[in-house]
């Protein structure tokens, strides 16, 4: 699956076609890349390019489009023990408007169809609402807490733990 169509967004396979400047100027703001674990700050063009030259046909990595414009990213990734774990993040200004919802909720529903996974973990940095919030209202229950190296702040910081077990959403 090359795309996943939402209400008001479009989930694309990330190519190395996208504008490298959009996702420097989305996700090199501060503001973005500080709650995010593997996200270098600052982020370059370089690091962009770096970025799509690993992604793999396999990956379920999307880039959110709204009107033709990139607005952040979405992911499932396969964890170690063999669970999804979700990770999104949305351009600054594009905050508060439900995508990062939506574009997940997008995934999951195409996972939950196409796959055979009985759950999704995700975590998000503590003093985050914004992620809260989004994971919350996707069904996501809290598990616990942990702690996660954050490449941005080059340290280590507390986290929340939920998980999504399908049949929930």
């Amino acid at each position: 699956m090359n795309q996943i169509k939402t209400k008001r967004l479009v989930l694309k396979k990330p190519t190395k076609k996208i504008n490298k400047k959009s996702i420097v100027f989305q996700i090199g703001d501060w503001e973005v890349a500080k709650w995010l674990s593997d996200v270098p700050y600052p982020y370059t063009e370089q690091k962009a390019e770096e970025w799509l030259n690993n992604i793999n046909d396999d990956d379920l990595l999307f880039s959110i489009f709204r009107n033709n414009s990139l607005i952040g990213g979405v992911g499932l990734s396969l964890e170690e023990d063999d669970n999804l774990d979700l990770g999104f993040w949305i351009g600054r200004d594009h905050w508060g408007k439900g995508y990062a919802t939506e574009a997940a909720m997008g995934l999951i529903q195409y996972a939950k169809k196409e796959f055979n996974f009985k759950q999704i973990k995700a975590c998000y940095i503590k003093g985050n609402a914004g992620s809260s919030n989004v994971l919350r209202k996707l069904g996501f229950e809290e598990i616990g807490e942990c702690e996660e190296y954050f490449l941005s702040r080059k340290k280590t910081m507390p986290c929340i733990k939920l998980l999504l077990k399908f049949g929930l959403v």
